[in-house]
């Protein structure tokens, strides 16, 4: 065994001698962890590396990958679990080795409240994306982001640009919903001067503006067909014609797209072209609404909060514990979007050092905009379904499937007996069952 006093002696050993894996912690005496990565991809030591942290960002995640890491680990507080995470991944590596990838460095250090906006959170869901990204960012390939809507998926794709040798070149973001379909054309591909009725001038198209960088469009699934076929086009020979011209311009665009309509379904209904879809959809990225990442609930709103507090410079206020409650208990439908307004509305109205449930604002949804009222009741059912299922999983219950089978059908059979007075024909009427299924379950329950 070789014992070293400092990091930066880490390469020479591995240069020396054939290792099958590197276990590799980013606080180390001399250099990071990130840092270690660095080395190793400089001096072409290609082997599998496993990076472990004990503060963890998606940020960091996506360096450690980029950077070549075959894995990226958050330390447990316990040495046992540690172990109990990293055994799976050792005996994958030792089967699999990735090659190493090229990426600036970044400091270990937490979220900073006054850079740009970014990720945030380290539950396991957020940390499988910003691995993805770490391992897709250098490559050329369309990527296809898919969320519901106010998950992020803008950031996803900056993030992906932000770690790519496009870096330093454009990254132009345009949402197709957001623009009248007949400026749509002419916003993308630019036009001619007398194009048409108003084009005075010519005008570069945000392909040409993207040109050598990164073109970010949102909402896809809204795009019109007529210009779906154009946008294939530049797809496949990486040109773009403005309106009114027949010159062909070269461009090298990465394309990201983002959607949160199921294209599938669009392509079904001949709103999508299915051969664009497939050309955009080289790598899927698929972002988690807020219900399934609440373990991150405390990291954002801190996030959320600080970034508030300094633009209004005050002091940050902190968060009850009735009122972080009160957040886990909401469905979320507007997501990490929704909660970024709500605490924005919290900290405006708040005038003392810390915010209570009073403070927090869940404004009804816009009527204009609302489903029917079955399929209303049904998200909000869903929504409870799946709240109840996060809490069961936290709570570790050894043999879930028949602990929530049964938690179910108690409750839902004490519910009906109570509503119906215990009437066991009405109960069996209502539940669509037997009437002897209602009396045998209630016996086994303890109901009457």
């Amino acid at each position: 065994m070789d014992c070293l006093e400092r990091a930066e002696q880490g390469p020479d050993v591995l240069a020396g001698s054939r290792f099958d894996l590197v276990l590799l912690d980013n606080k180390m005496p001399g250099m990071s962890g990130l840092e270690f990565l660095d080395v190793l991809r400089r001096r072409g030591l290609e082997l599998p590396v496993i990076f472990m942290t004990g503060y963890a960002t998606t940020d960091m995640a996506m360096e450690a990958m980029n950077l070549g890491a075959f894995d990226y680990v958050i330390k447990p507080d316990d040495f046992q679990g540690l172990v109990r995470e990293l055994l799976p991944l050792i005996a994958a590596a030792l089967e699999i080795a990735q090659p190493v990838k090229e990426v600036g460095l970044q400091v270990e250090s937490p979220p900073d409240p006054e850079a740009e906006a970014m990720l945030v959170g380290k539950s396991k869901p957020m940390m499988e994306v910003a691995k993805l990204i770490g391992c897709i960012a250098r490559s050329d390939d369309a990527v296809l982001i898919l969320g519901e809507t106010g998950t992020g998926k803008e950031l996803v794709a900056r993030a992906i640009h932000t770690h790519s040798p496009r870096r330093n070149k454009p990254f132009v973001a345009l949402n197709c919903t957001a623009i009248n379909e007949n400026l749509l054309e002419s916003e993308l591909f630019g036009h001619e001067q007398g194009a048409f009725t108003g084009a005075n001038k010519l005008r570069k198209g945000k392909f040409e503006y993207a040109n050598g960088g990164t073109i970010f469009l949102d909402e896809i699934g809204d795009m019109p067909l007529p210009l779906q076929a154009r946008l294939l086009r530049v797809l496949e020979y990486q040109q773009v014609e403005r309106v009114g011209s027949n010159e062909g311009i070269k461009v090298s665009v990465r394309v990201l797209s983002a959607t949160h309509r199921d294209l599938e379904a669009a392509i079904g209904e001949g709103k999508f072209r299915r051969d664009l879809f497939h050309r955009l959809n080289r790598v899927i990225v698929r972002l988690p609404p807020l219900r399934e990442r609440l373990t991150d609930l405390p990291e954002l709103t801190q996030y959320f909060l600080t970034r508030v507090a300094s633009g209004a410079g005050r002091a940050v206020p902190t968060l009850g514990d009735s009122a972080l409650e009160r957040l886990r208990s909401h469905p979320w439908p507007g997501n990490v979007r929704e909660l970024q307004n709500i605490l924005y509305r919290a900290v405006r109205v708040c005038r003392g050092p810390q915010i209570l449930p009073g403070h927090l604002d869940f404004p009804a949804a816009d009527p204009g905009l609302s489903t029917p009222p079955g399929e209303a009741e049904g998200d909000d059912l869903l929504a409870a379904v799946r709240q109840a299922v996060l809490c069961a999983w936290d709570s570790e219950q050894p043999k879930l499937w028949p602990y929530l089978r049964d938690l179910l059908e108690r409750e839902l059979l004490a519910l009906a007996l109570a509503k119906l007075d215990g009437n066991q024909t009405k109960v069996a009427e209502r539940l669509a069952v037997a009437r002897n299924t209602v009396i045998k379950r209630a016996q086994e329950y303890g109901l009457r």
